[in-house]
């Protein structure tokens, strides 16, 4: 037996016997265990390092704004200090709850560009195609909108899909001005157009958040055969030589050894996913030497080509319309209080974003690169990204490159599994990016320079006139901007020998294993990352099936 299959140091593990062991119950991993449990023959154990998700400010949706930076329910972690953010360590937070990021994020529903998989298609992930992957987006939601198109939408799948429920009155100032600029109405940006201004779509049913958690594992806990372990820290995967046998995780000071009769599930996101692998073994030789760990397979892009959406904000002060900055504090939050437990809508359904626009950067390109998010807030963020709502009724539009160029890294820092990794972003270090985010900041202000606009604004006051040429901007940016926070490819799926993971999810060089989460996305989508990654994860699901059956004996 492979010395790296022996029970945590000074512990007696109790064993676990599971057909799969799915490690991490976030966006991914819910799905994942809901799914492969619907067969009744399979024993599921899904683990999960935070606790479950009863805390109300998850369900609540404003309540996001609490959970941002939760110490129970969010990692917390940061990024290296680097010159794209001006020497800021910037706060990426990410789920640590029943539901993981799906339980805490801004609950934008956004499939992503129909380009994006015809890319990843030509980039050799055989079965990735728009047409491929459209019928797991259709299985997986339940989208109430008047504006979809069948063909495209699913209506009665687990995953309630909303249009915005409450739109204050900025918000139809902001579509109206964008159209006077020039950009087209698209009425479903998940549907045959996304390039164009539309209002967001979000993960909610009626008045409450529509987490993973509860869509898809609640229902399915009343299954005999699914087994959950919440705050319970995964520290490695157990080998037998190059099979993986499953992993090795506590429970306060217990150690339990989850042992998988066919397969071992990871899906610890862009971050967790390639920090497990590498302090289980499977990683850059050089890097696992120099951590202190043994090599069980060499595979150098593990935690390479990190990609992440890098958000400037442009912001106005408000003249005569209520923004949430108002609506936020004092009598005017009491009475929305009130409204939400009456009607279920107002102030406490918001999420962040409440209508996007889809834009191309420049002529020429076949799809949009430039995503613009709205919000009837403004915000003062300090050297971490942290922000607090201002006290003035103020707005603001998010400036995002929606395919950045820029590659980072999330490499472990030891072989101690509660140890954070060192997560280098490498924001706006391609030329491309600080192009694209200049003509993206620039396509805000002609936005906010709009008649429907600037009847309603005092004007801009970031970054305001002292910012006017491209250098001016493009420093701004990197002094000021944040992540989207939607971090993927660290495990890169792929045909060639380097990819981390092949097209049907498995992990190179090692049987018994696969990574299914946004980690394996070979670039990131165009827009938010949450409706992709159960995507994915709906996709993963049938092919373990799919490959399970093929391996069965025939009677």
């Amino acid at each position: 037996m492979d010395t790296r299959t022996q029970p945590l140091a000074g512990k007696t593990a109790e064993t676990i016997p599971a057909d799969y062991v799915i490690v991490g119950a976030g966006s991914a991993g819910c799905v994942l265990a809901s799914r492969l449990s619907e067969d009744t023959g399979s024993r599921v154990l899904l683990i999960e390092a935070g606790p479950p998700d009863t805390s109300p400010l998850i369900h609540v949706p404003a309540g996001m704004i609490k959970l941002m930076r939760h110490p129970r329910l969010n990692w917390n972690f940061f990024a290296e200090p680097e010159p794209g953010t001006a020497g800021r360590a910037l706060h990426w937070p990410r789920g640590k709850v029943l539901g993981g990021s799906s339980s805490i994020n801004g609950m934008l529903y956004v499939r992503g560009n129909p380009r994006d998989y015809d890319r990843w298609a030509q980039m050799g992930c055989s079965g990735w195609s728009y047409e491929d992957v459209l019928p797991f987006f259709k299985q997986s939601e339940a989208y109430t909108g008047s504006g979809g198109d069948d063909r495209l939408r699913g209506r009665s799948g687990p995953m309630a899909v909303e249009e915005y429920r409450t739109a204050l009155p900025a918000t139809h100032a902001f579509v109206r001005a964008a159209e006077e600029a020039g950009i087209p109405r698209t009425a479903d940006y998940n549907g045959a157009m996304q390039e164009g201004v539309g209002y967001s779509q979000n993960s909610r049913r009626v008045r409450f958040r529509a987490s993973t958690a509860r869509a898809f594992l609640a229902p399915a806990r009343r299954r005999a055969n699914l087994r959950v372990e919440t705050d319970a820290l995964v520290c490695r995967l157990t080998f037998d030589g190059k099979r993986c046998t499953g992993v090795e995780f506590r429970r306060g000071d217990r150690a339990y050894v989850a042992a998988a009769a066919r397969e071992v599930i990871v899906c610890g996101g862009a971050i967790g996913s390639p920090h497990l692998l590498q302090i289980s073994g499977i990683g850059a030789p050089a890097h696992l030497r120099e951590i202190g760990v043994g090599v069980v397979h060499a595979s150098p892009n593990v935690g390479q080509n990190l990609s992440d959406h890098y958000a400037a904000l442009i912001v106005h002060r408000l003249r005569d319309l209520v923004s949430v900055n108002q609506l936020a504090r004092g009598a005017p939050l009491l009475l929305e209080g009130v409204r939400y437990l009456v009607t279920g809508r107002g102030a406490f359904t918001f999420g962040v974003t409440t209508a996007i626009v889809f834009a191309k950067s420049r002529e020429g390109l076949e799809s949009p690169d430039l995503q613009l998010s709205f919000t009837p807030m403004s915000r003062a963020p300090d050297r971490h990204g942290f922000d607090s709502l201002e006290r003035e009724p103020g707005a603001s539009i998010a400036v995002c490159v929606a395919q950045p160029e820029s590659r980072g890294s999330i490499l472990a820092r030891s072989a101690d599994p509660t140890q954070y990794p060192a997560i280098r972003p490498n924001y706006m270090s391609a030329q491309h990016d600080v192009d694209a985010t200049v003509a993206g900041l620039r396509l805000a202000r002609r936005i906010f320079a709009a008649p429907s606009w600037m009847a309603h604004s005092k004007g801009e006051v970031r970054p305001g006139p002292k910012a006017d040429t491209d250098a001016e901007l493009a420093d701004y940016a990197r002094a000021s901007a944040g992540s989207v926070f939607h971090p993927v490819g660290t495990c890169r799926m792929g045909a060639d020998n380097l990819s981390v993971v092949d097209s049907r999810l498995r992990v190179r060089g090692v049987a018994g294993l696969r990574v299914i989460d946004a980690s394996i996305m070979p670039m990131v989508t165009t827009g938010n990352t949450n409706a992709p990654t159960i995507m994915i994860a709906e996709k993963g699901a049938r092919m373990i099936r799919e490959d399970t059956n093929n391996s069965r004996p025939s009677i």
